[in-house]
This record gives C-alpha cells, structure tokens and sequence, in this order.
C-alpha cells in the first residue's frame, strides 16, 4: 500500500484530536433518525439487521447503492428527477447511515449480495437497474454476475473494481495495526472536513450541512467500529471477473477523482463487452452529486433503451 504525502503528519493530527474529543457524548440515535430519515424512509430487519431505506415512485425499479462512509443521501439530486417515472430504491447499507453495524461483522461484498438480493426479494422486485458509486459499484457488478436474471442494466459511478494503488487516507489508516482501534472509537469531525475535500473537485460543494451529515451519521451507534472491519474487507481483489459481465452497462466518471483514476473507467469499457463510457472533466468521485444534471442525463438515456421489454 503506497503511503500519502503527508499521512503522518495527519496521523498525528488526529491522535491529538482523539484527546480533545474523547469525552463527548455520543449522538443519540433518536435524534439521528429524526433528522436523518423522511416520510419515505422505512426499515426492514433483514438476518437480524435493521436497514434503512427509501422506496420511491412508480415504474421500472431502479436501485441505488452509496458507497464507503456514505450513505443513500448522497443520491438525493438524482432521486427528484427520476421518481416522477420511475420506481427509485435505496438503502443504507450496513455500517453506514441509519442501518447500523451488521450483526455478525458480515462486510465481504458476498455478504452485501446476500443482503441486497434478500431486500429486493422482500420488496416483490425482480428485475432492476442497479446503479452503484464506489463501493456500491462493487456490490452490483458482484450483483450482476451473480444474478444476471436480476439485472436489466448497471450503471458504474467512478466503482471499486480494479487493484487500488492508494486509498482515501481514513480507509488506509484504517487498515494500520493500532490506527484500525482508535479509528473504531473516535470520528473527529476535521477529519470528514479535509476528507471530503479529497473527494469532490469543486472544494465550494463541502459545506457544513454536508460535513455535519457525514461526522453525525458516522456516529450512529456502531457505525464507528464498523469502519475498519468495512475497509479490512476484500474489496479490490477480483478484477479477474470483470470479463464475465454480461448485462449492459453504462460506466460514468469523474476524471478528477484521486484515488480511482480515469484510467479505471476506460478499463471497465474494454472488460465488459456490452458497455459505454462517460468520463466527465474537472469532476472527483461523485458525478451523481457534481454534475447531477448531466449525468442523470446519460443515465436516464441509457436506462430506457435498456428498458424492460
């Protein structure tokens, strides 16, 4: 693993900041539900986990899955403008948001499978367009090879797939001995500031609101010692079944993004035989929330002439 400019710099920063926080109360969870759920928010216990989602609209279902440290928020812009002529679903998956930790530390991409087709299975869908962001692009391909009668089409938004040369600095300390048990306690909220702007080109996106939503959900009861065993799990290992995808795929991309190149993008269109590439400029990891008109655009374009017949 390569280490970044800088890291121990940070590192330090951070153990510094875990004396000054390590009195907080944590947030309460009532309160994080109420602000962080609406009316078409819903939870379902699937294999003892309660997971938060949203089921939106009416028409051909599609589904949505965030991706590491995220949560189905991060999907708001495009969600107003398909529910008007679509069926729109997203989750909190475990870990992350107002789900909560699994159960029994299940965070293989195997175990997201499971949960999701499980979910969909609940919901009486079957058949969807999956789109998934980062590690959510992860789970639907998996998704896609595994239930390709499942899947109408993909969509990939700058997706894990290939062997990660470097991670976001928080996904790498995570994976330090000694780092991985503080990182299970503490979530200083300068972290998910600096953090972000990493993330997103346009560094004018990361407003308060934003960091609040990140810091505050992070602090989920459980949410925090999920992260290291998250981003312990297998992730970037089976580039390998790449070739296999066989369902149409749409492969979005914001060119800026620092830690899954561009190069990435181009790799997923020559891999799956059935594909299309768009590579936005002077856009990081998030096109869904950057540039949500154009890609929406591209999304909606590709869904219906890949819709069901």
């Amino acid at each position: 693993m390569v280490m970044m400019k800088g890291t121990w710099v940070f590192a330090s920063a951070l153990i510094t900041s875990l004396f000054l926080t390590a009195c907080a109360e944590p947030i309460d969870q009532s309160w994080l539900e109420q602000k962080y759920s609406s009316p078409a928010s819903g939870f379902m216990f699937i294999d003892g986990n309660r997971v938060h989602y949203r089921d939106e609209g009416v028409g051909e279902p599609l589904v949505l899955i965030h991706g590491t440290a995220s949560s189905l928020h991060t999907w708001d812009t495009w969600v107003q403008g398909l529910k008007s002529n679509y069926r729109v679903i997203r989750l909190d998956l475990p870990g992350f948001g107002l789900t909560g930790p699994d159960r029994a530390d299940r965070y293989e991409i195997e175990d997201d499978v499971r949960l999701l087709t499980a979910f969909l299975a609940r919901l009486g869908v079957e058949k969807v367009h999956l789109a998934g962001s980062s590690l959510g692009g992860r789970i639907a391909w998996q998704l896609a090879l595994d239930y390709p009668e499942k899947v109408e089409s993909m969509t990939l938004l700058n997706a894990l797939g290939y062997p990660q040369e470097r991670w976001p600095l928080p996904i790498e300390m995570a994976q330090w001995p000694f780092m991985d048990k503080i990182m299970a306690s503490f979530s200083p909220r300068f972290m998910y500031a600096s953090g972000l702007k990493d993330v997103y080109y346009d560094e004018a996106l990361v407003n308060e609101r934003l960091v609040d939503r990140y810091f505050e959900l992070s602090r989920y009861p459980g949410n925090l010692a999920a992260f290291p065993k998250r981003v312990q799990a297998r992730l970037d290992m089976d580039a390998s079944l790449i070739t296999e995808i066989r369902v149409p795929t749409l492969i979005l991309w914001g060119e800026e993004d620092q830690y899954f190149p561009a190069e990435n993008a181009h790799r997923f269109g020559s891999d799956i035989a059935n594909s299309r590439v768009h590579v936005y400029p002077d856009v990081g990891h998030l096109p869904m929330e950057e540039v949500p008109e154009l890609s929406l655009a591209h999304f909606i374009a590709f869904i219906s002439k890949n819709a069901v017949q």
